[in-house]
């Protein structure tokens, strides 16, 4: 299972740098995006965003972070669904375990992690993102969530809360 965990997190890191890529999402927005912890660390801050849809992965990826246009990756929020489409209006669970022990992951959850710095990082295993506007011109909604701190000798330890709201444009790679 934590090695499992682990290859999904370093794929999903892997999707930021592609999303992130010359050729595909280019600049961050501006908009109404906050975020706020709690648990292990206690702060809020606005945040600008990036998401977007990778098609040739069938991914739809949305980064938060007040340092989004720098190479820091402090305070950084990387929610991902595996989709063919921009998520659509409703509520979606948060999830980084397996689909009822079945050996699969929930493809209709988001999944996502919080990076602190580019060395700690909180996997969300629970919460919700609820979705209240999705057109190819904005998606808008909101998000909150658990998840422990990762640690890379594969066990998990504490806890991070996650809540926010968020206002962005799709950009298209």
């Amino acid at each position: 299972m934590k090695t499992k965990t682990l290859v999904i997190l370093l794929i999903s890191i892997s999707l930021l740098f592609i999303a992130c890529d010359e050729d595909s999402i280019t600049e961050a927005v501006l908009g109404t995006n906050t975020i706020t912890l709690s648990g292990d660390i206690s702060s809020s801050f606005d945040a600008p965003s990036m998401a977007g849809f990778i098609a040739e992965d069938s991914v739809f990826t949305m980064v938060m972070s007040p340092n989004i246009n720098t190479d820091n990756y402090e305070d950084m929020l990387f929610l991902w669904k595996v989709s063919s489409a921009l998520p659509t209006v409703g509520r979606y669970n948060v999830s980084f375990t397996e689909n009822g022990g079945n050996g699969e992951t929930d493809d209709g959850a988001f999944h996502g992690f919080f990076g602190v710095n580019d060395s700690t990082f909180y996997q969300m295993e629970s919460g919700t993102v609820e979705i209240t506007s999705s057109s190819s011109v904005k998606i808008e909604g909101t998000f909150d969530m658990s998840g422990a701190k990762f640690n890379f000798d594969l066990t998990t330890s504490g806890e991070l809360n996650v809540v926010g709201k968020f206002s962005t444009v799709p950009l298209s790679n």
